[in-house]
């Protein structure tokens, strides 16, 4: 108790920097966006997006949600083939549905749809960020033990790529461990499963020391931390049943789930209460470093955590007893100096971008010049003209090589020939030079072509 004591009078380091009050019953589950400007909440009234800088809702269009059902879980997703991020959720009713904004007017519309084998509860849902193909790949647990690997393709349709049945397992947490593996947490019996997705077989597989409320996975520290649904939060090795330690909290009241993430690049444990705190700690020594005071009690349920560029993002929730009401808190917090970005940002990006249309658009009108060119010259029967040209340019340049045996110093020479040859300049001022002469002889040819045929019109007319 002297330690909750001590982190409550110890100096706050996050910072709350929004407070949006939402106008439904319940939130079930949170998503901040990977740029940190966006939040998704979920719950019995359907899905919203809120603006976390300006607290305002989002404007978006999908599926009634009366058809759908409440909202169970959700996650942003982006590739590296675009910076436009997607958002995905499951619903109680067995639909995965998939949101993402319109470049017009940046307002969230489905993009698809789909209800999952009998349609039962979808109770997690994980992204494949590793996947470097076109599409995202997605795994979801059901609640009637099936596990599915769907891939999101680049004309938005759902392909099925892996379905199975687990024998007593209901996924409580479900994640990718490379392209072909994945890892299955059982909601009940505490049991870890790591299986592979190409076949079905499962490679590894036992029991936590309690039942898994919710998790949150590490695959670059090869960690989970569990909600042990008792006295706090449990952290393993994702293949090892021993616990490295448990993160206590003050003693529950209502033992129900409550919601873990890692956070700070995975220094810090962040995890939901039923006395209205969010709790911090540090991970590796297990010390309680701050309770974020969301509310005065109740249950926080529902937390999400994003690390952006060396700042921390948590954000709670918590219904209002007796009223249509959820606060949601967002804190912040940066824990390091941002990183140096060697990739190009949208900026470089839209330079680079607004830089080769410029020059297509130069290619583009230089071709046009010369088809005008070519076409005013082919009305001038070129073809004597341009073979006189370059008969007399041969001509001019053998005679160039023989009265200048050693090139001029100073000028570049057109080959690498040490022994002599024209310079690009003189041989621009010989071309000039015939291109003015040409030019001047052509239209005296031209002048002399109009005057006959106006004489023979005179003879013809006479």
């Amino acid at each position: 108790m002297i330690g909750f004591l001590f982190a409550h009078t110890s100096p706050q380091q996050y910072t709350k920097i929004a407070r949006i009050h939402a106008s439904t019953a319940s939130v079930y589950t949170l998503a901040i966006s990977h740029d940190g400007e966006l939040l998704a909440s979920g719950g019995a009234d359907g899905m919203t997006i809120w603006r976390i800088s300006s607290g305002k809702e989002i404007s978006s269009s999908g599926t009634n949600q009366d058809t759908c059902g409440a909202v169970s879980c959700a996650i942003w997703m982006k590739t590296r083939f675009t910076t436009t991020e997607t958002l995905c959720y499951g619903t109680g009713l067995g639909y995965l549905v998939f949101l993402r904004p319109n470049p017009v007017d940046r307002k969230f519309q489905e993009v698809c749809a789909r209800r999952l084998g009998a349609g039962f509860e979808i109770t997690c849902v994980a992204w494949d960020a590793s996947w470097l193909e076109v599409g995202l790949r997605v795994a979801v647990g059901m609640r009637d033990n099936v596990v599915q690997v769907l891939l999101l393709n680049a004309n938005s349709q759902l392909q099925s790529i892996f379905a199975g049945r687990l024998d007593d397992t209901v996924p409580r947490s479900v994640a990718f461990s490379g392209h072909e593996n994945l890892y299955i947490f059982g909601l009940f019996d505490g049991k870890v499963i790591r299986m592979n997705i190409s076949d079905g077989n499962i490679l590894n597989e036992h029991h936590c020391g309690s039942i898994i409320g919710y998790t949150a996975i590490s695959l670059k520290k090869h960690l989970v931390v569990v909600d042990n649904a008792a006295n706090g939060f449990t952290l393993y090795r994702l293949d090892s049943p021993s616990p490295i330690r448990t993160y206590i909290t003050e003693p529950p009241t209502v033992l129900v789930p409550k919601q873990v993430a890692f956070g700070e690049d995975v220094k810090i444990v962040v995890g939901g209460s039923d006395n209205g705190n969010v709790y911090i700690f540090n991970r590796r020594s297990g010390e309680l470093l701050e309770a974020l005071c969301h509310a005065r009690s109740g249950l926080v349920q529902s937390i999400a955590v994003r690390d952006i560029d060396g700042h921390c993002k948590i954000a709670s929730a918590s219904a209002t007893p007796g009223r249509r009401c959820v606060t949601i808190n967002i804190w912040q917090h940066q824990y390091a100096p941002p990183k140096l970005n060697n990739k190009p940002n949208l900026c470089t990006r839209w330079t680079l971008k607004s830089s080769l249309w410029v020059m297509v658009r130069i290619l583009t009108l230089v071709a046009l010049l010369v088809a005008l060119i070519g076409l005013g010259i082919a009305r001038l029967d070129p073809v004597p003209q341009i073979a006189h040209w370059c008969a007399k340019f041969q001509e001019e340049r053998v005679s160039a090589l023989r009265s200048s045996p050693e090139p001029v110093k100073g000028r570049y020479p057109l080959t690498g020939d040490e022994s002599g040859g024209m310079t690009l300049q003189d041989m621009a001022e010989r071309f000039m030079a015939l291109a003015l002469q040409a030019d001047h002889s052509t239209f005296a040819v031209h002048d002399q072509r109009e005057e006959q045929v106006s004489t023979n019109d005179r003879i013809i007319y006479l």
